[in-house]
């Protein structure tokens, strides 16, 4: 084999490109561009911060005996499984592709804030949720349950497929819209915003309505008239 030094240098760097290297087991072996690309993305090893690497699977766990560490898993069977429709999430308290240092601390951060499931390969593939309650598996320890209230999104989450969760960026100024369809004295409103956001009240005759507002906390207030009414609330 001829020094390095005399072959000629490449500057058009293409995803078919080859390196040359050692294998984990000690044999030389050729390695696409593409595929190291793959293996930052699906392991983060890159270290972008403000998200968790994960592989998905379903109720199947691809064929594994067991629930995979460094997963995002459901209970159904489907191979495919609409952002729109998913309400819990079970995580694994390691990232994919780490099996010593857990995210358990950013992982209780996730709670009542907005995070993104968004696929690797596909950035139109995602869903955005307002995060509910974060509980640990009381029998498989290392697996953390999310119950997630859906905003918005396209596409769905796909069994084998990795996928980044972390905070939703575009969330800094966080919004509700409540309906109430039966006229009532009294709306009362969990909007799980974390703050204490202006309400604008819009009846269902159209007109604004005037309106008592008592905010119980953070996350829960109540819209009080002098009459029954139905209509919408806007949270801001």
């Amino acid at each position: 084999m001829a020094r390095i030094s005399t072959y000629t240098s490449d500057t058009t760097v293409e995803a078919s490109d080859k390196l040359l290297g050692s294998n984990a087991d000690g044999s030389t072996k050729n390695f696409s561009i593409q595929d190291i690309a793959t293996f930052f993305k699906n392991t983060n090893a890159a270290g972008i911060s403000g998200q968790i690497p994960y592989v998905y699977y379903n109720a199947a766990f691809g064929g594994l005996s067991g629930r995979p560490t460094g997963s995002i898993t459901l209970a159904n069977t489907d191979a495919s499984t609409g952002f729109s429709t998913l309400t819990t999430v079970k995580i694994s308290k390691f990232p994919h592709g780490a099996s010593s240092k857990t995210a358990v601390n950013f992982i209780n951060e996730f709670l009542y804030q907005r995070v993104i499931i968004v696929d690797f390969t596909d950035m139109n593939k995602f869903g955005v949720y307002t995060v509910m309650a974060v509980a640990q598996d009381s029998d498989e320890t290392n697996f953390y349950d999310l119950t997630l209230r859906y905003v918005s999104g396209n596409g769905g989450i796909v069994s084998g497929q990795y996928y980044s969760l972390g905070f939703y960026t575009g969330a800094q100024d966080k919004n509700f819209t409540f309906s109430q369809g039966s006229a009532a004295t009294t709306w009362t409103v969990a909007h799980y915003l974390n703050k204490f956001p202006s309400v604008t009240v819009k009846l269902s005759n159209g007109k604004i309505g005037q309106a008592c507002i008592t905010h119980q906390d953070k996350n829960n207030l109540t819209i009080e008239f002098s009459g029954a009414n139905s209509g919408t609330a806007y949270l801001n």
